[in-house]
């Protein structure tokens, strides 16, 4: 039975931060234009999908990455005491908070073991991941349709794919886009021009928050 974790120490949410910065430094950079307690819960969603993610990178053994997700399905149901693991601990913190819910990240697990399994990064679950960090920002936002379009095609260009300018989409809403303002980085991407700096990259992100065109 799945059940919110005590409070956690704010050594802890730092931790968790300095993580999603140093692995997915464009979705940190956007989640830094929402609430501090929106944050924190974007964070531990964040943490927890790298933490499935590098799964296919630590494990080459079918077998052994099974017990790996089911470690994750087992600490996020409270069936192991992940105290002192700062993922689980941030996770099991959020829970039934802010809109972070065990069914979704088990949905999460579900995706990310099919695509290990069926040897496919396309089938990484970046959509659900990107509906559930809207979701915690703005519950009713609106903007489902926007998030089909772009996920997959910024998916695609963290993989090194080539895959064209992508979609044309309305205006993110505001409420959401500390959630959604990384992808207007996939224009630049798109032409291969990822390496722009780190002062281009806060600038596009910026550009995407204020404005809203991803």
């Amino acid at each position: 039975m799945t059940s919110p974790a005590s409070p956690i120490s704010r050594e802890v949410l730092a931790r968790v931060d300095d993580l999603v910065r140093k692995v997915d430094e464009e979705r940190w950079l956007s989640s830094r234009y929402a609430s501090a307690d929106k944050r924190n819960t974007l964070m531990a969603l964040y943490a927890f999908n790298y933490e499935l993610a590098r799964v296919r990178v630590q494990v080459n053994e079918a077998g052994l990455a099974a017990i790996r997700f089911q470690w994750w399905r087992d600490a996020l149901n409270g069936e192991y005491d992940g105290k002192g693991i700062d993922t689980v601990d941030a996770v099991r913190a959020c829970l039934g908070q802010g809109g972070l819910r065990a069914s979704d990240l088990n949905i999460l697990i579900d995706r990310h073991e099919n695509a290990y399994d069926q040897k496919d990064r396309a089938l990484e679950p970046e959509r659900r991941l990107t509906r559930l960090a809207a979701y915690i920002l703005a519950p009713s936002h609106g903007w489902g349709q926007g998030i089909e379009a772009l996920a997959s095609h910024w998916a695609a260009l963290r993989r090194g794919e080539t895959v064209g300018p992508g979609p044309i989409v309305e205006k993110v809403p505001p409420g959401i886009r500390p959630a959604i303002a990384h992808f207007r980085l996939r224009h630049a991407w798109a032409k291969d021009e990822k390496r722009s700096g780190r002062l281009f990259v806060r600038w596009t992100i910026l550009r995407g928050v204020m404005t809203g065109r991803v």
